[in-house]
């Protein structure tokens, strides 16, 4: 007997035991017809019995490997291999009732710079989880989930309020009218913090139905005050913070502009379906970040949505 089948000193049952941080070769995810190379990085587990001493950690190494390999050199949905992997893991492990794999990789997409046109490579983490469970009858049901992790930038409305008032005072002081001094407001967008902001979506897969995780990373980046680039030459400098004085976020703003983004690209989803939405500042004038998020399943979110539909953040 293998010292894994043996009993364990304390029996009490395990719900997720097994191997992280296990890293595959690059391979490709399909963005817009072309082979956008990712890097994904994989954790498995199953679940333990009480009578188990331990888990045969090497099987699901070589699980994820000897299933990721039949993807090699194809383009591919991260949360698909996933989900091969969680049920070759079940049926390797006999004792296990339920697998759980996740992958995390970055996408690299080529992007242009908004005034000089430059390229600019930019990373879009990918996000994508798979949980195998045993049902009676040797059924298995599986629950996919993809999501992407988008960073752009937030801009403060508080603090940019604050700063008009102090802006207008000043104008007067030196001789301004006061029509002119609210047209001079009117047309220069007043300074105010901003962060860099990492905007999260992850949504459940519904079965027999495929996600480009690429159209989830547009409606992060397109709810943010302005997206953020690697490269920026001065004048996609000055566009990039203009933009986002011109429409200032909180990280809860951004949250709910992702919300009706969803629903208005995804209107026809089962409700059943749940949904991650995740914003998180780095505060800039702050010690500490900021977060908001909301957990939702997909008939709630549209009847928010459409009982609330007076704000659509802009077309940018």
């Amino acid at each position: 007997m293998e010292v894994q089948d043996r009993f364990p000193p304390v029996a009490i049952p395990l719900g997720e035991v097994g191997v992280v941080g296990v890293r595959v070769p690059l391979n490709f995810e399909d963005y817009k017809g072309k082979r956008i190379v990712v890097v994904p990085r994989f954790e498995a587990f199953v679940d333990l019995p009480a009578w188990r001493k331990g888990v045969h950690a090497s099987r699901q190494y070589e699980t994820i490997v000897e299933v990721f390999n039949q993807f090699a050199g194809k383009a591919y949905k991260l949360e698909r291999v996933c989900a091969e992997i969680a049920v070759e893991i079940l049926r390797r492990q006999n004792e296990a009732t339920r697998a759980k794999v996740k992958a995390v990789g970055d996408a690299i997409l080529e992007k242009t710079t908004p005034v000089s046109r430059h390229r600019s490579y930019e990373p879009y983490r990918l996000i994508a989880s798979a949980v195998a469970t045993k049902k009676t009858g040797g059924k298995v049901e599986i629950v996919r989930k993809v999501g992407v992790g988008v960073k752009g930038v937030t801009a403060c409305p508080c603090a940019q309020e604050l700063m008009a008032a102090r802006v207008k005072n000043k104008l007067l002081e030196i001789g301004f009218g006061g029509s002119d001094v609210e047209k001079i407001l009117m047309v220069t967008p007043v300074a105010t913090h901003m962060q860099r902001s990492l905007g999260v979506l992850v949504m459940e897969v519904p079965k027999d139905l495929e996600i480009d995780a690429f159209k989830l990373a547009e409606i992060v980046e397109e709810s943010m005050s302005a997206p953020s680039y690697g490269l920026l030459k001065r004048e996609d400098e000055i566009e990039i913070v203009y933009r986002a004085a011109e429409r200032t976020l909180f990280a809860e703003d951004a949250v709910r502009i992702m919300m009706k983004k969803f629903v208005e690209r995804f209107p026809s989803l089962p409700d059943n379906i749940r949904i991650l939405f995740k914003v998180r500042s780095q505060e800039s004038i702050h010690k500490h970040d900021f977060m908001a998020k909301k957990t939702i399943s997909f008939g709630a979110l549209k009847a928010e949505v459409e009982g609330n539909n007076k704000y659509d953040g802009g077309s940018r």
